[in-house]
């Protein structure tokens, strides 16, 4: 299934793209499986440990047969992260041999992770916002996992049982500041950490429908037209391999998600463009490149790393 979360009326739902349209599943599993109490929140629908693809489909199977699945379809909703608060999201850095050849920076036998925080989230169709400084801004699309049950020092052949599904992730990157916090020893957190620069979704793909996440292509459009392609199969560690690796440093738990990395290309992004990350069998993460909406107060705006202002 590919399961989504909107909102409505102010109120957050679950939602599954179908053939007719997106279905507000947490409606349709309250009409036929209302001892299913976790409907309302995807996260729970994952910490539930349920067969979701089995449950929605018997639902929306039933409310098709009798005729009332058109009811349930909306037409008018606001786009949220799929997730709205994952428990935590990682990201990998070079991850493909190209990008890090384009950076000349020096490969390492493990996996270079980096926390993405929860409140940068962003959703399908929202604004990405620059800051208010000079900054060059790189958009990174990327395959990201979600994991679907609890674990801890597992190994890459255990991974597959333990991812819930795949979605988009765009690890949006502030590249002259990167450069200024790697001569700090803190190359990626900052950098990749400005509000809105976790745009996620549209939707979470059940692995059920990707089965193998190992060669799935990728395309990134800038107004239209395509600036760059690659596939997941050029990835130097797979899914399973990062899940693994994840899972011996810290308990990773259900809901969780690990951006996979991207691959080389120009990736610079502008105020008014139109981003959409399209990656094989999931579909596109849209989104719009804005100007910042206000001064940051505690950054000198001129320069073009936007130094601390420190007071008296």
């Amino acid at each position: 299934m590919k399961l989504l979360t909107f909102e409505r009326d102010g109120a957050a739902s679950v939602g599954a793209s179908i053939d007719e349209g997106i279905v507000d599943l947490t409606a349709a599993l309250g009409l036929t499986h209302p001892g299913f109490k976790e409907a309302g929140s995807l996260l729970e629908i994952i910490q539930s440990g349920a067969d979701i693809d089995a449950i929605g489909d018997e639902s929306l199977g039933k409310l098709r047969a009798d005729g009332i699945l058109s009811q349930l379809l909306v037409a008018s909703f606001r786009w949220r992260p799929p997730i709205l608060r994952p428990p935590k999201i990682l990201a990998l850095a070079l991850n493909y041999q190209e990008h890090i050849e384009e950076t000349n920076l020096k490969f390492y036998d493990e996996p270079i992770v980096f926390p993405k925080y929860v409140s940068n989230l962003n959703a399908h169709e929202g604004d990405i916002e620059l800051p208010p400084f000079p900054q060059k801004v790189d958009e990174e699309i990327e395959l990201a996992l979600v994991v679907g049950k609890d674990c801890r020092h597992i190994r890459p052949s255990q991974a597959a049982e333990h991812i819930f599904g795949y979605t988009i992730c765009n690890d949006v990157s502030a590249r002259n500041r990167q450069r200024e916090r790697a001569q700090m020893g803190q190359p990626y957190s900052y950098a990749k950490n400005f509000a809105t620069f976790c745009p996620m979704g549209p939707w979470i793909v059940t692995s059920k429908e990707i089965p193998d996440p190992s060669n799935l292509d990728m395309q990134v459009r800038i107004n239209g037209s395509v600036s760059r392609k690659g596939n997941t199969s050029k990835m130097i560690f797979s899914a399973y391999e990062v899940l693994a690796y994840c899972s011996d440093w810290t308990t990773m738990e259900a809901g969780d998600v690990i951006s996979l990395g991207t691959y080389a290309g120009d990736k610079e992004i502008h105020e008014g463009d139109e981003l959409e990350l399209e990656i094989e069998k999931i579909g596109v993460l849209r989104n719009r490149v804005v100007a910042a909406s206000a001064p940051w107060d505690n950054f000198a705006p001129e320069e073009r790393t936007g130094p601390m202002v420190r007071e008296p």
